[in-house]
């Protein structure tokens, strides 16, 4: 009996790491994985992240039962169309990314016959290098949104598939997740060109390059995929402007603390956001948060689990809205 298939089209280090992970553990499947850029795919390969590539992306997801894209937002809709006709009725289709309503929208209209999933695995370590690795997902939060009508069994199986990263299944509203993502890691990224034009557009940055250190890189960081990052963006652009006006709101209390004529204000509100920023890398490092939630038990393991994972779980299902 051939065995089942999972293919990743885009082998990045979002890609790439789940492909790392499902091939570390045990499964009776396939992992297939397909890049556009051969040289990428080469090295999902070199490293271990994939059984095998295929440089044809239909051939790459004939026989697959679950599909993971990690691509360009701007780029879903092409590789949905390209695929569409391949899939067997039962294939689930999972897209990572950061814009959930937008990549929802784009998979209904691609996809007539087969359930599709949008999911964006939090990346929560603070600090350090990152790239392609087995545990890169592990305690992180995986976020799963869906349409209402979506087949209880495909979000099964994409709740085993953040369990088997070592996440915490977390099914959220597509809607309120891209209204916290706006502020939380598309504004910084915004914030952060335009402190890089800031610096490199002063009289000053012909000597002052050679001082930005640490800090402004941390600061500046965007990313190297502008057109990724400006597609992400705009996908999102409603929930952007209103962080947007949040943060000039803000901006304009800080503005304040500073034209005072004593520091004291200015200082106490340093020594708050100081605690609240301690505070919470205290909790991402113990992965101990007021309001998260925890796995539920189950009876029986269900088929998809089975297909793919066989009973590595012991029995374990995240639930939306369900406690212990």
């Amino acid at each position: 009996m051939a065995k089942s298939q999972i293919t990743i089209i885009g082998l990045g280090l979002g890609g790439a790491s789940l492909g790392l992970n499902l091939r570390r553990g045990d499964g009776d499947f396939e992992v297939v994985g397909h890049d556009k850029n051969p040289d990428v795919a080469g090295n999902a390969k070199r490293i271990g992240a994939v059984d095998r590539t295929e440089w044809n992306l239909h051939r790459a997801c004939a026989g697959a039962g679950l599909i993971i894209i990690d691509t360009p937002l701007a780029e879903l809709a092409e590789v949905l169309g390209h695929i569409a006709e391949d899939l067997a009725g039962g294939t689930v289709v999972v897209a990572l990314t950061e814009v959930m309503q937008s990549a929802l929208a784009i998979g209904a209209a691609a996809l007539k016959n087969n359930a599709f999933v949008a999911a964006h695995p939090i990346l929560n370590r603070v600090g350090g290098e990152l790239e392609a690795r087995a545990d890169l997902f592990a305690n992180s939060q995986f976020c799963i949104g869906s349409h209402v009508e979506t087949a209880p069994a495909a979000l099964e199986m994409i709740n085993n598939l953040a369990m088997r990263a070592e996440a915490t299944p977390f099914f959220i509203d597509p809607a309120e997740h891209d209204g916290i993502i706006s502020l939380l890691e598309q504004t910084p990224r915004l914030l952060g060109a335009a402190l890089m034009q800031a610096a490199s557009d002063s009289s000053g940055w012909r000597d002052g390059q050679k001082l930005a250190g640490r800090t402004f890189a941390n600061s500046a960081e965007i990313g190297e995929d502008s057109a990724a990052l400006a597609g992400a963006l705009f996908a999102n652009r409603e929930n952007l402007l209103q962080s947007l006006a949040q943060i000039e709101s803000v901006l304009a209390e800080w503005r304040k603390l500073l034209s005072a004529e004593e520091s004291a204000p200015l200082a106490a509100a340093l020594s708050e956001m100081t605690e609240r920023r301690l505070r919470w890398q205290r909790d991402v490092k113990l992965q101990s948060f007021d309001t998260a939630d925890e796995p539920v038990k189950e009876a029986q393991p269900g088929l998809l689990r089975q297909m793919f994972f066989g009973n590595m779980f012991g029995g374990r299902r995240r639930i939306p809205d369900e406690k212990k």
